[in-house]
């Protein structure tokens, strides 16, 4: 068989897109063809964006936990933000992405605190 992206001689299988490709054409690593790899690298910058974007909002949420109490929106965004941020770690964790992962962590640790202490206030006020 054909490397199906420089047609050299095929060494194996892409195990995203599935098309052969030579040893030239694979990340020995990931073992994903160059296209495929390239692919990924954007995809996780995408949710590393994603991820500038939770933090931004996380600060204005602590910043402003106390005079927005009552808004909810408020509640809503906290709630939204944890669920985002597990499931970027469960994409993560699943696609091998490092970078994101161990950014999650931290991220993950502090969206969690904001909810406690969000539930933490909403139980004492009785609301």
């Amino acid at each position: 068989m054909k490397c199906e992206l420089c047609n050299g001689e095929a060494s194996g299988i892409c195990p995203r897109c599935y098309r052969y490709v030579c040893s030239n054409c694979i990340d020995p690593i990931t073992m994903l063809c160059k296209d495929c790899q390239s692919f990924k690298r954007e995809q996780e910058r995408d949710y590393i964006r994603l991820m500038d974007s939770i933090e931004k909002k996380l600060e204005f949420i602590e910043n402003s936990i106390e005079k927005c109490f009552k808004c909810p929106i408020l509640k809503d965004e906290i709630m939204r933000n944890i669920r985002i941020v597990k499931e970027l770690e469960m994409t993560a964790k699943l696609d091998g992405f490092e970078e994101l992962y161990n950014r999650i962590l931290d991220l993950k640790e502090r969206v969690q605190n904001i909810g406690i202490r969000f539930l933490v206030r909403l139980k004492m006020t009785g609301d």
